[in-house]
């Protein structure tokens, strides 16, 4: 079973179509669980998922990030495919929350801007806070909290769990 992991967890790194966004609905939704299952027992989580989650495309939805009722779960998220920014930080946090050995440990989406960025001229930037890591969404960059402070200036923060 072993070898079986190794060799899906391989395939699953060097795709650039993985099944979670490019399959049929039961493809994406078996995908996830094999990707739950390789966090659980991942060193290093963030890693593993900025690897997959590099690409998912990028589309426009609905999603608010002010207005929870906007919030899909991962199972909806997975039946639309469709995913901003936002979207993907969800996902990425229910993969993390899902996972077994992870599902305790704090995973919070910060809303921030660029500090280089001029202020007439900024965009959000969607960074998901796991383990002392940090995640920017935009370009799959992991980062730690040194890194994150001096590159962004935080707006607001979500805790999905509560």
């Amino acid at each position: 079973m072993q070898t079986t992991q190794q060799q899906s967890r391989s395939k699953l790194e060097v795709s650039h179509k993985p099944n979670i966004f490019f399959g049929n609905y039961e493809e994406r939704l078996i995908d996830w669980n094999k990707i739950r299952n390789y966090v659980t027992v991942s060193e290093d989580p963030l890693e593993l998922l900025s690897k997959i989650f590099f690409y998912c495309p990028r589309t426009n939805t609905k999603t608010d990030c002010y207005d929870k009722s906007t919030w899909l779960d991962g199972w909806q998220l997975l039946e639309r495919n469709n995913y901003n920014q936002f979207d993907i930080c969800l996902l990425l946090t229910y993969t993390l929350m899902l996972s077994d050995s992870i599902n305790q440990k704090i995973i919070l989406i910060h809303n921030c801007f660029n500090a280089e960025e001029k202020s007439n001229n900024r965009k959000f930037n969607y960074i998901v806070e796991f383990n002392n890591q940090f995640l920017d969404t935009h370009n799959m960059a992991i980062m730690n909290k040194t890194m994150f402070d001096k590159t962004y200036i935080l707006h607001y923060t979500h805790d999905i769990r509560k």
